[in-house]
């Protein structure tokens, strides 16, 4: 019995069988089902699994178990197991590490790469956080009217109805995070803010969310309110399955690493106000010592019942006004506030070396318990002054030259006072008089934000040391508690960063209500020798974007096109802007490509992209072709025309490099120079020149595409092609395969006589061809229903004749000689006896033959081999369909002029048929066009020089769940 999997193309059977077993459960069309998201995101349930299981089973003659379906976790994981990928499939690929040498120092400076937040007064943002701190605004309001609707519509009357309120906490983008509408309505808004928050921070630090996938990335989330899950549960009657997860503060961490695919550690952390930095402070940690590579620390709060807010006003810790009035002396208690912010966090050493934006580094933190003190929800004064003593200790600077701290500073009669004095004790000791320690809390902007509060603090003080600016703290008009003290002085107005020690320094402290204190020492990143610009600007750049839909690449075209307009963007550094889109380029599946030379290009490729125009220099694309990685496909003689390569050697260093070492390897054998021939465009018309000079060219093209981070994963070669394919992979060295090239094309230049046509003619009319047309042969196989046939020019050029008064497409070649055909037999002595001492090795890729009978098998590049290679008829139907029926979706063919792409997509439909340049339009913005078709189709590429900057943010699609 034959079973789905055995034999050629059993992975494309496979697949079509997966997609049309989950398209059952998901409702999509077979040809729609995502085979990349989890099994369970399209409703599979155990129950199904073990159907599934029995399908499987079934086609393919294997026992399988149910649990096969929950470790291989995804339809193409499935697949790939199915085909034998064994446990390297059923398990998740594990985390990403460096090697043991390359481990960190155990008290690495750690770089702050990317903020994120969304807080009070609108804030959505670093930038709009930054204009409000500077203009000192006070985000303190009454609570939203629907705020308490839903669960409590008649609060007590003591309920204080001001604070730091969101606007908007029901409004969640489902869609982007492939979230159904019913787990969304039961997730912890909470877990829902986070989400689009920490994407937030990954695209403010241009870091690919799609990167982070399989490696040792942490997550630490400060989060301390479970209020959403005690209102929506509180009628058992009422549950949803969701609802365990939907509510639970540990899967606030869990959910990022779930969506992000992370591998490092991921932890909820509640410590009260705390949290959030304390979350920080084990980032670092998990840093410092190897444990990731990466790290997130986030902090999220909300108010979404009055029962803590009464307590608290019960308590006598509520300010009447709801405002916070930090080292006050109308300090009157804390008002409550809502929000959240995220940090990226990467060791120095790593940030420097990626190119990473610094915007602050974190020398050192610490935490500490007040252990028993005067009460349980009492401050520990000794305890405060041992943490900051372990802080700074452990950055190794002198507590005296701190500039501000950002203080905990809560506004309380008591808590305030405490904290002053403890940091006068450890950072005012042996301080001059005239460099007093600055203190501020955003707290008097925000509210006290409780779990996220030290996190609001913490991206305060980076965005401040990033601008070299202070912002003012509130509500110290009245004066400062701490007036009789010359060494602390509250910061009232916004002013610059004195620098006390050389360095901007800071402090930020978060003191938990349980007793657990946190404490974070920042300075300012001062980078090394940074690379100078480019002497001369590169005639174009490639622009690259994405997101989870079309729709929502074209809002962001539009807006960055308006924003180029304007005096910011019009300041911006072209490499910035393409540098800081390229490390956006993980938002989605869906994908574009803008290719520029300059602004103006720019914003009318990005105007084309947003109205859906069609553009020359634009790509559009929402389908993963790429699959593992292209194919590359080197045509054969024929694609050759003057001045090819010509604008690239001016334009693309990386081609023009390749070119130059070739040119030394070629010339013993060749007796031409590569660089040459290629700047002049000279004698191309002669096949002893044209065939080596077409050969260097495609490896240069090779470089060109390895240079821009795309590699092969198979590789063909037509005809000729066939030399430049096995140095590819691996199998032939550079000399020997110009020897080949050299004593071919020699041979074939002796030939007389004889005529090539390119035809359409179907498999199934060749036997007919033989006896109408005697004496023509087929010489290629490009597709079942394109061939070229060589022979006789009398016999040849009446088959011409005769397609074309069939309508059908029929056109003569120029060529010297017939190859693929008996006219070379008298050449094929002379040809091994020259090559008899080429050994070719083993191939380091896979290479589907256009010669042996079977494409897949084992090729040894012997004389042998390139005998057979110019005598027998070159099979590209057979190398593509094997490739295709092996998984393989996407061909790159590399030649001056694409001559194969139509005989792939008809040996292939449905995959992806690439060029490398084009005639006459051989230019660095045509090679990157097609480079950006290869982006569209899924595959990643390495970013690009330049410097992160700040660009207009991706908007979010909101629908209310609650």
């Amino acid at each position: 019995m034959r079973v789905v999997g055995e034999g050629e193309g059993g992975e494309s059977a496979l697949r079509r069988l997966v997609a049309e077993q989950l398209a059952a459960w998901s409702g999509l069309a077979a040809e729609d089902v995502p085979m990349d998201r989890p099994l369970a995101d399209l409703g599979m349930s155990s129950r199904d699994a073990v159907v599934l299981a029995g399908e499987l089973s079934r086609a393919t003659g294997r026992e399988l178990p149910a649990t096969l379906l929950w470790e291989a976790t995804t339809g193409d994981a499935l697949v790939a197991h199915l085909c034998g990928g064994g446990a390297a499939h059923r398990a998740p690929a594990p985390a990403r590490a460096l090697p043991p040498a390359a481990g960190p120092a155990p008290g690495e400076p750690v770089a702050v790469v990317g903020v994120g937040c969304r807080l009070p007064g609108g804030v959505h943002g670093p930038a709009e956080y930054w204009h409000s701190l500077r203009e000192g605004a006070d985000a303190i309001r009454r609570v939203p009217e629907d705020r308490w609707r839903d669960f409590t519509p008649y609060p007590p009357a003591d309920a204080v109805p001001y604070g730091g309120y969101l606007d908007d906490i029901a409004g969640f983008d489902a869609d982007f995070f492939r979230i159904t509408p019913r787990e969304a309505a039961v997730m912890d808004p909470q877990q829902r803010i986070l989400l689009e928050v920490v994407q937030e921070t990954l695209d403010h630090a241009a870091v690919p969310a799609a990167s982070l996938a399989g490696t040792a990335t942490g997550v630490f989330v400060g989060v301390s309110a479970p209020e959403y899950g005690q209102l929506t549960g509180a009628d058992p009657a009422a549950v949803d399955p969701w609802a365990p997860a939907g509510g639970a503060l540990s899967v606030a961490a869990g959910r990022l690493a779930y969506v992000l695919d992370t591998r490092g550690p991921s932890m909820a952390v509640d410590t009260a106000c705390s949290s959030s930095l304390v979350a920080v402070h084990h980032a670092c940690v998990s840093l410092r010592t190897g444990e990731s590579d990466l790290a997130i620390a986030a902090g999220v709060n909300l108010l979404l019942s009055p029962t803590v807010t009464v307590a608290f006003r019960r308590a006598g810790a509520l300010a009447p006004a709801g405002r916070c009035k930090p080292f006050s002396t109308a300090a009157d208690g804390i008002g409550r506030g809502e929000g959240c912010a995220a940090v990226l966090l990467k060791r120095l050493s790593d940030a420097e070396r990626d190119g990473d934006r610094v915007l602050a580094v974190v020398r050192a933190t610490a935490v500490n318990s007040d252990g028993r003190s005067n009460g349980l929800l009492a401050p520990n004064p000794a305890a405060q002054q041992a943490l900051l003593t372990t802080a700074y200790a452990r950055a190794g600077l002198d507590p005296a030259h701190i500039d501000p701290v950002e203080a905990d500073g809560t506004g309380t009669p008591l808590g305030d006072p405490i904290e002053a004095g403890a940091l006068g004790a450890v950072l005012g000791a042996d301080r001059d008089p005239d460099q007093p320690l600055l203190l501020g809390s955003v707290k008097g902007n925000l509210g006290h934000l409780e779990s996220a509060a030290g996190i609001a603090g913490l991206v305060k003080t980076v965005l401040a040391l990033h601008h070299d600016l202070i912002p003012p703290s509130l509500h110290c008009a009245e004066g400062s508690a701490l007036d009789g003290d010359v060494r602390l002085r509250v910061v009232t107005e916004a002013e610059p960063w004195p620098r006390y020690g050389g360095t901007a320094t800071a402090g930020v402290s978060g003191f938990g209500f349980g007793g657990t204190n946190a404490h974070a020492v920042l300075e300012e990143w001062r980078p090394g020798a940074l690379l100078p610009p480019p002497a001369e600007e590169p005639p174009a750049r490639l622009h690259l974007l994405s997101d989870a839909d079309l729709t929502r690449v074209r809002d962001t075209a539009a807006r960055l096109a308006d924003w180029l307009g304007t005096p910011e963007g019009g300041a911006a550094h072209p490499a910035d802007v393409a540098r800081t889109l390229a490390g956006r380029a993980g938002r989605g599946s869906a994908r574009a490509a803008v290719v520029a030379g300059d602004r103006a290009e720019l914003v009318g490729g990005l105007g084309a992209l947003a109205s859906g125009l069609p553009h020359a220099r634009v790509v559009t694309g929402d389908r993963d072709l790429v699959g593992r990685g292209p194919v590359w496909v080197f045509s054969g003689y024929g694609s050759q025309w003057a001045g090819m390569g010509r604008r690239l050697l001016a334009e693309e260093p990386a081609f023009a490099a390749a070119v130059e070492k070739l040119d030394a390897q070629l010339a013993p054998e060749c007796g031409l120079s590569l660089y040459d021939h290629l700047a002049s465009g000279d004698d191309l018309d002669r096949l002893e020149i044209a065939q080596p000079v077409l050969f260097g060219l495609q490896l240069a093209l090779a470089e060109l595409w390895r240079a821009h981070g795309v590699e092969p994963v198979a590789v063909i070669g037509h005809s000729l092609g066939e030399v430049a394919a096995a140095v590819c992979a691996g199998a032939l060295e550079v000399p020997d395969a110009a020897r080949v090239v050299a004593v071919r094309a020699r041979l074939l230049s002796g030939l007389r006589g004889g005529a090539m046509a390119v035809v359409d003619l179907d498999d199934d009319e060749l036997d007919a061809l033989a006896n109408d047309f005697p004496g023509v042969h087929v010489a290629v196989h490009s597709s079942p229903g394109q061939k070229v046939v060589t022979g006789e020019e009398s016999a040849v050029a009446r088959l011409v004749r005769r397609l074309e008064r069939e309508g059908r497409a029929a056109r003569a070649m120029r060529v010297v000689g017939a190859g693929h055909s008996p006219q070379v037999e008298p050449l094929l002595a002379e040809l091994a006896e020259s090559l008899a001492d080429i050994r070719g090795g083993r191939p380091r890729l896979p290479v589907y033959s256009t010669v042996l009978d079977d494409p897949r098998g084992d090729c040894v590049f012997d004389a042998a081999h390139w005998v057979a290679n110019l005598r027998r008829p070159v099979r590209l139907d057979r190398a593509v369909a094997a490739a295709a029926a092996d998984g393989h979706t996407a061909f790159v063919e590399l030649s001056p002029h694409p001559v194969l792409t139509r005989a792939i997509t008809d040996t292939a439909p449905g995959t992806l048929a690439l060029g490398t340049l084009h005639r006459d339009a051989d230019t660095s913005a045509g090679f990157l066009t097609q480079l950006g078709t290869l982006y569209t189709a899924g595959s990643r590429l390495p970013l690009p020089p330049g410097r992160v900057t700040d660009l207009p943010a991706p908007r979010w699609r909101h629908v209310r769940h609650w």
